[in-house]
């Protein structure tokens, strides 16, 4: 099986010589299903993935106008092909207004025309689809960007309204982030004056504390620190550890002046 012989045409006509001409026409090339009324072929339309639907226009029961336009309820991306052997310009009218028709064929129709016709709605079929899912991609993508936006400015909103220091380390070992109780104690008005310096410039630990601190060894340690005011401050801080690569770098600390 073809990858375009994986869709399916749905053909409708109470004449059967005309199903079968259709079901020859396209059979080589679609999935293609029959039904001789149009209740048969909301049925077969409630059930499968139907791309396109041909269908003659005067029928008992329901007309080919009426079927189109409960296609469109149901099925909205899929294509609509009205056949007529009437010369009734009302039913063309109709087609168009009230089915939404894409292509209308008087009988005889040229066979090469609408085997050209039914490849194209393929074509718009697969847009339609495509654009489709790339809607549905994109409200996912917003809604999961909403959320992670709403619990980022939970957690910022958490770290701000800390009444200890809280810095954030990256894993070149500088100053990624501080709250503004940390800055506050650093004698720091701004972020950006601190952020990228090498926390060790700033924060008096050495190797021994570090290690201890990795180990569990210490939860909260009298360390100093000089802040942007050049006084040497003491501080009881605590570290906190990434050890995923099996070395323990140091990700953040918290800290409260002494």
């Amino acid at each position: 099986m073809t990858v375009q012989n994986q869709y399916k045409i749905l053909c409708v006509d109470d004449e059967k010589d005309i199903l079968d001409t259709l079901y020859d026409t396209f059979i080589d090339t679609y999935q293609v299903r029959i039904a001789l009324n149009g209740e048969d072929a909301l049925k077969i339309l409630a059930e499968e993935d139907i791309f396109a639907v041909i269908s003659d226009q005067r029928m008992p029961g329901m007309t080919g106008t009426e079927l189109m336009a409960k296609v469109n309820q149901i099925k909205p991306k899929c294509k609509k092909i009205l056949l007529t052997g009437y010369a009734d310009i009302n039913a063309s009218i109709d087609a168009i207004n009230i089915g939404r028709v894409d292509r209308y064929f008087s009988k005889p129709w040229d066979n090469e025309k609408i085997i050209m016709t039914v490849n194209s709605f393929l074509s718009l079929y697969k847009a339609d689809v495509f654009l489709e899912k790339m809607c549905k991609d994109g409200e996912i993508i917003k809604k999961n960007f909403d959320n992670a936006n709403y619990f980022h400015n939970l957690l910022v909103s958490f770290i701000e309204s800390y009444p200890s220091g809280i810095c954030i380390i990256n894993e070149k070992g500088q100053i990624e982030y501080l709250n503004n109780k940390g800055l506050e104690i650093l004698s720091c008005s701004d972020l950006e004056k601190i952020k990228g310096q090498p926390y060790k410039e700033r924060f008096q630990i050495d190797a021994s504390l570090e290690e201890k601190y990795s180990k569990g060894e210490l939860v909260f340690n009298k360390v100093t620190v000089t802040g942007f005011d050049h006084l040497i401050k003491s501080l009881n801080l605590s570290m906190t550890f990434n050890n995923e690569s099996g070395d323990f770098l140091p990700i953040g600390f918290i800290f409260k002046a002494i």
